[in-house]
């Protein structure tokens, strides 16, 4: 049974060390090691992919991807090393998200896993009340969370976290009536003192999904808002008590997005049907950030045409989620949260954020049963273009990325810091840590 369950195991271990701040030592910066150690879970991932028989694609799958990887390859010597950075976590994380849903319908008692996720993000959120305190007395606000980076990590990690949490609750996990308003009341703390406009509106779209679609519901979702109005009351106190109003909610601009957006397009049109090129922004250094902050724009204007079918494609996979009756109600809503946080956040450009909002979609596409029009499709066809993607994968890892692996107790230096590839949005490649400053 462990050997079926391994992937979900890693991912799960992957996401509590991320969450606890704990690290092995592969970088010298927790974000650069998470990115890192990407690479063996896409390995493992891949090798389900190669020798589970099960796993078939439906043909429209098999076109879309097909055509992108022949897309890319026609490009592919036009490439900066910026783009192949983004097209290696690309890859991994479709390796990672394709592997997944087949190895989840096979674990049995998930929910002891999902718990224990649950319980390793929440324990982070204790210490806003000490954040809290110094705030009030000294009017310093000290950054809480175990995770290295911008707080905007935790706040999309946590997103598809809290719906993993309304699973647990809707199964009568146990003791999860007593956790629950915990959870929720510090999940909602930790969005509205970082200011995390874009994981409470997330979660607001994601809860009035859940309305529409499990009306049994309707008392926990009442008592969910409850406790998050709990939450922006004491948060509004801890304002009013300190005198200080640095980290509001209550704003109003979109923080430069509305500019890096007009910015980028206006490029994307001078070349719209292969775009500005991935990591676009990191690598012109451009002022107010290094990634666009809407994964949809992103793909269309960074990609151009590879970037436009993606997204049909992914459009087309969420479609028939909702369409299908079987569907859990809490996946459809959680996948509604996700994709709106997505609009406005990095949360598919930070590792752990993006390892997250995974397993969470693995989740959701996992409950459905395949359908048997699965066994009309080309066996040898799938396996062919797993064996594409993967020599693609190993390609740019072996000509681009291979010294960053390879390279034990190095980090990110250069530039400013931003969340891109690796830690320092402009670095390249990793150094030795000897190197940095």
């Amino acid at each position: 049974m462990l050997k079926k369950n391994i992937m979900f195991l890693l991912i799960g271990i992957y996401l509590i060390t991320a969450l606890l701040g704990y690290q092995i030592g592969w970088s010298v910066f927790q974000y650069d090691e998470l990115r890192l150690l990407q690479f063996p879970l896409a390995l493992f991932a891949l090798l389900i992919l190669i020798f589970t028989k099960k796993i078939e694609y439906s043909i429209s799958t098999q076109i879309t991807f097909f055509l992108i990887g022949l897309l890319i390859a026609i490009q592919i010597t036009t490439y900066s090393i910026f783009q192949f950075q983004e097209l290696w976590s690309a890859i991994a994380l479709l390796f990672i998200f394709s592997a997944l849903p087949y190895d989840l319908k096979n674990v049995k008692n998930i929910e002891h896993g999902l718990a224990l996720i649950v319980v390793s993000a929440f324990i982070p959120c204790l210490f806003i009340c000490i954040s809290i305190a110094n705030f009030i007395l000294y009017k310093q606000w000290f950054d809480w969370q175990f995770n290295s980076g911008t707080i905007r990590i935790y706040d999309s990690i946590i997103v598809p976290i809290f719906f993993f949490l309304i699973f647990l609750k809707n199964k009568k996990y146990p003791y999860i009536h007593y956790f629950y308003p915990f959870a929720s009341f510090f999940f909602a703390l930790a969005w509205f003192f970082d200011g995390a406009r874009s994981a409470l509106l997330a979660v607001a779209t994601g809860l009035l999904v859940f309305v529409i679609y499990s009306r049994e519901n309707r008392k926990l979702i009442l008592q969910s808002c409850i406790y998050i109005f709990f939450a922006f009351v004491v948060y509004k106190t801890t304002i009013y008590f300190a005198d200080k109003n640095t980290m509001t909610v209550m704003r109003v601009g979109t923080s430069m997005r509305a500019e890096m957006w007009s910015f980028v397009f206006e490029q994307w049109k001078e070349k719209p049907w292969s775009g500005v090129g991935g990591g676009y922004l990191s690598e012109i250094q451009y002022k107010y950030g290094h990634h666009i902050h809407n994964l949809y724009l992103r793909l269309i204007f960074e990609w151009g045409i590879v970037g436009c079918i993606f997204l049909v494609w992914m459009i087309y996979q969420v479609v028939k989620l909702f369409r299908d009756k079987d569907a859990l109600p809490i996946t459809k809503a959680g996948l509604i949260a996700i994709l709106v946080d997505a609009m406005f956040s990095g949360s598919m450009v930070y590792p752990a954020s993006q390892m997250a909002c995974i397993l969470f979609l693995a989740f959701a596409f996992s409950q459905p049963e395949q359908s048997k029009e699965y066994l009309k499709y080309p066996y040898r066809a799938t396996k062919l273009l797993i064996a594409l993607w993967g020599s693609l994968f190993f390609y740019i890892t072996i000509m681009y990325l291979g010294q960053d692996l390879m390279c034990w107790g190095c980090g990110s230096y250069i530039g400013r810091m931003a969340p891109n590839f690796w830690f320092y949005g402009a670095a390249e490649h990793l150094v030795p840590a000897s190197q940095i400053p």
